[in-house]
């Protein structure tokens, strides 16, 4: 593989990850809002009688789209994609190295097994993922 595909391949892994990455945070951000959200509201009430008489309150939990209307309503569209820049930086540069490790080893494993069989794929991306997973980090 010239160098020029190389960085075709860093370029296209990055562009990606990164719209990858814009494309998902609104929901990372109800998601996150949801797991985080220390208020229980109190969206409806189930009033269930016994023979005593006594009632009993069902708490439940606010959904994804009541979360979204929430944050929509209070703080705009744009904190929807509060915490986008610092993901970015993790994001890009990693999609794009895994791309071009994937594209590596499955040019070099071609010549090994059929050409793009499911073993190549297969190998190339756990290769790749581990390559990303222990890449050498300067310290």
């Amino acid at each position: 593989m010239s160098q020029r595909d190389t960085l075709v391949h860093l370029f296209a892994g990055g562009c990606g990850g990164t719209v990858g990455a814009i494309l998902t945070c609104p929901l990372e951000v109800v998601k996150t809002r949801l797991q985080s959200s220390s208020v229980t509201l109190y969206i409806s009430e189930v009033q269930l009688s016994t023979m005593a008489g006594a009632s009993v309150n069902r708490v439940v939990s606010p959904g994804p789209l009541h979360c979204l209307k929430v944050i929509l309503e209070k703080e705009g569209p744009r904190s929807l994609f509060r915490g986008l820049g610092p993901n970015l930086v993790g994001v890009a540069p990693s999609r794009a190295i895994y791309f071009a490790a994937y594209s590596n080893c499955k040019e070099k494993l071609n010549g090994v097994f059929d050409p793009d069989s499911t073993q190549v794929h297969m190998i190339s991306a756990a290769m790749a993922g581990i390559y990303c997973t222990f890449l050498p980090r300067k310290e």
